[in-house]
């Protein structure tokens, strides 16, 4: 055999394993479901039925129960019956009678195990004891015996055919197999955690360095699908909680939920996609291979990629996919085409509007020359488009509750004055801009004024005033371009620059604030301009690595392990120092009547 039948070979086989090992991990299906939320009356109790209907092999079953942190365990007893003696009980039998209450290992959590062969029902009942309504969850899996030995043998097999296809393709293609590997791994990884809904992080990650790997997947994911699939509606009661737009559950429930990484696929999938418009944008941009394969290695072995995106599966891989398509298609020349896709982007992630206006000055400054009319015009047709998407997804929401839709859309962060004027140190509460402030014990009155300015969108609206003027007074230097082409990429390039600062004036000032997995959206963008001292693609050299290359991801990794009230100030200096390394400053300076 020579060398290009042994790979064949290699893929082949690995297809084969993957094929056999989850066909067989998928015919003995483990079940993981998150309860949430149970709502428990004051003086009051709460019953929650778990039907469990799976095969005839062995199962080991656990359930976590997850109550009010601020109330004593003393206030709530829980119990896990039996059809049998859930009967019973109905009949008029004390519960304590029936059943011994499952005991809590702290104040907000119990845990239950056991094993069984076949079918049969459970009924999760609370009790609480305090006058005021608390709030529980329960997350349990039930999962065979060959569970994890199937796992295994079907994921070897897709390793050994991305060995091989590895080991086959050549160039750019080679090292993005690698990339996709290497976020593969920490995926696999995932799946062995979704057994329990807590990741028994050590202290020192909770405490001190905050990595604020949120359990989303377990928590919310896992019953808003289940959910969804048995006929609710998206923004109804029994999807509490889901703030996003209508595209992304049913994208994440489009494989099912049935073994529990299933949803988590697409999510994945999304992750490591934008290596490859990543890759055509510095390509398109700079015509250098080498320089092209280190920005996509750039983003797809980031932290933040690899952590938030790959192994947590958090919620904005799917938007940041298609904000790189756009700015990808339209350094193409393809702007109808990129506005479809940044609309389709804010239709996974509200957050994505904050590139249309960059995009659609792009279409507009897509002509050397062109007038007020033109420019109105060009504007009133991306706005056509984009809303118009936005309105033909959205109408059969709409039509069913305007208002809640609305509400859950864009009317959800009003009200949250009282949380930006008091220290709230609790890992769940997302980190704005006055957190910092809060934290030392500022005075009051600068406090105050952080928080009236985040809660009216006033630094927001500030942010996209400077972000998007001086993108649209931006004009490529007469000089440096001699054909339309090369103007278009220094005006793309320009705005990848912007993009790169609206994701971190978004984090910043954004009203309700911020968690580090919302810097997803920055991956692509850093990535791309990693190298600071050519941030507009003027140098037409063969790529050699340089130190100050790493930069990215060194500040990626910073951004990742700082202490949470403090790297709002890393993101500030990053931000700053771009914008003078990309030359805005001395822009300024020369824009007409800047000293006058």
């Amino acid at each position: 055999m020579d060398k290009a039948q042994i790979q064949l070979a290699v893929i082949v086989t690995g297809i084969a394993i993957a094929v056999i090992g989850i066909g067989l991990h998928l015919s003995v299906p483990g079940v993981t479901r998150s309860g949430y939320p149970v709502f428990v009356g004051g003086n009051d109790y709460a019953v929650e039925s778990i039907e469990l209907t799976l095969g005839s092999s062995e199962y080991s079953f656990g359930i976590e129960f997850m109550g009010p942190e601020q109330t004593p365990k003393e206030y709530f007893s829980v119990y896990l019956l039996d059809s049998n003696q859930f009967t019973e009980w109905n009949s008029g039998t004390p519960i304590d009678e029936v059943s011994a209450p499952i005991q809590f290992i702290g104040d907000n959590r119990a845990i239950y195990e056991t094993s069984f062969t076949s079918s049969f029902d459970l009924y999760v009942v609370i009790f609480n004891f305090d006058d005021a309504e608390a709030i529980w969850t329960y997350y349990y899996a039930a999962l065979p015996s060959l569970f994890y030995p199937f796992l295994v043998i079907g994921f070897s097999g897709v390793f050994i055919a991305l060995c091989g296809f590895g080991w086959r393709l050549s160039g750019w293609k080679r090292y993005l197999v690698a990339g996709v590997s290497v976020n593969l791994v920490l995926f696999f990884v995932r799946i062995f955690t979704l057994s329990t809904y807590s990741l028994g992080l050590p202290d020192i990650f909770l405490e001190l360095i905050h990595v604020e790997l949120y359990n989303d997947y377990q928590f919310f994911y896992l019953s808003w699908v289940p959910n969804l699939l048995e006929g609710a509606w998206p923004y109804s009661a029994e999807m509490f909680y889901y703030l996003y737009p209508p595209l992304w559950i049913y994208t994440v429930a489009i494989l099912g939920c049935v073994p529990s990484w299933l949803p988590g696929l697409p999510l994945l999938l999304f992750n490591v996609a934008p290596g490859i418009p990543v890759y055509k944008i510095v390509l398109n941009l700079s015509e250098d291979e080498r320089r092209s394969i280190y920005a996509m290695l750039v983003y797809l072995l980031n932290p933040i990629t690899l952590f938030y995106g790959s192994f947590m599966l958090l919620n904005p891989t799917p938007y940041v996919f298609f904000v790189a398509c756009s700015f990808c298609l339209t350094l193409e020349g393809k702007s109808d085409l990129s506005i479809v896709t940044i609309a389709v982007a804010t239709l996974y992630k509200q957050l994505a509007v904050v590139f249309f206006p960059i995009l659609a000055i792009a279409y507009i400054k897509k002509e050397k020359e062109f007038s007020y009319g033109h420019m109105l015009k060009t504007f009133l047709r991306c706005t056509t488009i984009y809303a118009g998407i936005l309105l033909v997804v959205s109408l059969p929401f709409l039509i069913v509750n305007a208002e809640q839709y609305l509400n859950q859309m864009i009317f959800w962060n009003t009200g949250i004055y009282e949380r930006l004027v008091v220290f709230i140190p609790d890992l769940w509460m997302p980190v704005h801009l006055g957190s910092f402030f809060l934290w030392i014990g500022a005075p009051t009155w600068l406090t105050d004024t952080i928080a009236f300015l985040l809660v009216n969108y006033i630094f927001l609206a500030l942010s996209g005033i400077v972000v998007y003027g001086l993108y649209a007074t931006f004009k490529p230097d007469s000089d440096s371009t001699k054909d339309n082409e090369g103007r278009y990429r220094k005006i793309i390039a320009k705005g990848l620059l912007w993009g790169f600062i609206a994701v971190l004036c978004v984090q910043l000032f954004y009203p309700r604030g911020a968690y580090k997995f919302y810097l997803l959206a920055l991956v692509p963008f850093l990535a791309i301009l990693f190298d600071y001292k050519n941030l507009d693609f003027h140098e037409a050299l063969p790529y050699r690595f340089e130190k100050h290359h790493l930069l990215p991801i060194v500040l990626s990794w910073a951004v990742f392990l700082c202490f949470r009230f403090v790297y709002f100030w890393l993101l500030a200096a990053w931000g700053i120092f771009y914008f003078w390394k990309g030359g805005e400053l001395h822009r300024i300076s020369r824009l007409p009547n800047w000293r006058s």
